[in-house]
């Protein structure tokens, strides 16, 4: 099934203009991600936004990537993904937290966490 990714100008993430992707299998949710930190690899919690800063899961399927072959498409809300390293609640305004559009990462799965 296709994917259209577009994300608008917001207070999350840089805007996105219009990117296809095709899912191979069903969307997950995913409540963790590895990323890179200052100090290396860290796992980190990822939930979508939407506007006006509604939160939404994060979900995941594998699409193909022309360069990788397999990889997992990591998408959330309209205004994309949030992360953040600690247990703190949830904040557009906190500078610990951050936002991206969205991920590929490997389809191994190795960087993922799924929702049990």
């Amino acid at each position: 099934m296709p994917v259209l990714l577009q994300i608008p100008e917001n207070p999350n993430c840089e805007p996105i203009d219009g990117q296809v992707f095709a899912c191979r299998t069903p969307s997950q949710v995913v409540t963790h991600v590895r990323r890179r930190r200052d100090e290396g690899d860290a796992w980190c919690s990822v939930i979508g936004v939407n506007p006006d800063g509604e939160l939404c899961p994060a979900m995941a399927c594998i699409v193909e990537d022309s360069g990788d072959g397999s990889c997992y498409l990591v998408v959330g809300g309209a205004w994309g993904l949030r992360f953040k390293d600690s247990s703190v609640p949830w904040d557009l305004k906190d500078r610990e937290q951050w936002g991206e559009p969205f991920l590929l990462l490997g389809g191994d799965g190795h960087d993922l966490r799924f929702d049990e």
